[in-house]
């Protein structure tokens, strides 16, 4: 065997062992989202992080996209998307599975639509947040015995569940924040009762701030509602305020218009009457004649 013949194949050896060891196909998540969430990457103060959550016993909606980017594989057959939570559970989507996969072909690229019901708090407590890994995997093929031979995963942290009374706490707070304050909308508070409920509302909600941030959701929730409450009693006032204002206003000016229409009809009498005086006094002097004055010897 000559040289030239060793080289070659060695060659081929070489690229055998690598045609063989190469994956079939490659893909990745692209991307990910929670879709519908109560609170989404935002911040909260009984936490102290950034969250994203939903109330215990709601609907999660998570979209993955996944892509295939292997550019010398004609497909990949997704058997699996799934996420997985620190508290035990996996959450699969019902588009693919490892009996029906699902095919993405050659630079293609998909979404995947997963729902599942938020578990009570008993199982994912709300004092602390959870971490979740969602998963992508591909099958050898469509038909046949089919098995897993890859996989894909991304990991996340921040996930909140919220209590039934924790995001009752929470909504009433975002109703407040939605109400502008009387210095924030630069409109003044015309009576004193609006005022006192104004500042009322204010300190109910400091406390329910208090209260909330130290994990007192059924305190939290109570005084949020009060502070709901009474800050809407002072807005009622305020506006019915300024409708007896607007009404009282629009009778004056009513009755100014009917004044003003009143002496405007007198002033063209008024101006009428002189001119008549002053064509009487000309007709007056034209027809008076002049006496004859008596001569003097």
């Amino acid at each position: 065997m000559n040289k030239t013949t060793v080289v070659f194949a060695v060659l081929c050896a070489t690229i055998l062992v690598c045609v063989l060891n190469m994956p079939t196909s490659k893909a990745s998540i692209s991307n990910y989202n929670w879709i519908g969430t109560m609170v989404r990457n935002g911040y909260d103060d009984f936490y102290g992080a950034s969250v994203t959550g939903y109330e215990e016993g709601t609907t999660a909606n998570l979209v993955v996209g996944v892509s295939n980017d292997y550019g010398f594989a004609s497909q990949i057959n997704v058997s699996t998307v799934k996420v997985g939570f620190d508290w035990g559970i996996n959450y699969s989507s019902s588009e693919c599975s490892i009996d029906n996969p699902f095919v993405i072909p050659s630079r293609g690229f998909h979404i995947f639509n997963l729902n599942f019901t938020v578990p009570s708090v008993l199982l994912a407590s709300n004092l602390v947040t959870h971490s979740y890994t969602v998963y992508v995997e591909h099958a050898n093929s469509t038909t046949g015995n089919k098995r897993v031979v890859d996989s894909w995963t991304q990991t996340g942290t921040g996930f909140a569940v919220f209590s039934s009374e924790q995001a009752d706490a929470y909504n009433y707070k975002q109703e407040i924040n939605a109400y502008p304050s009387s210095l924030v909308a630069n409109i003044p508070l015309l009576t004193a009762e609006a005022r006192q409920l104004m500042l009322e509302s204010n300190v109910a909600k400091s406390l329910a701030s208090t209260a909330y941030t130290r994990g007192d959701f059924n305190t939290a929730k109570a005084q949020y509602n009060n502070s709901l409450n009474l800050i809407q009693q002072a807005w009622s006032n305020e506006t019915d305020k300024w409708s007896t204002f607007e009404d009282s206003f629009v009778g004056l000016l009513n009755g100014g218009g009917t004044l003003l229409a009143f002496q405007g009809y007198a002033w063209i009498l008024f101006g009428v009457g002189f001119i008549l005086m002053s064509i009487g006094a000309l007709v007056y002097l034209t027809r008076k004649k002049p006496q004859p004055q008596p001569t003097t010897n």
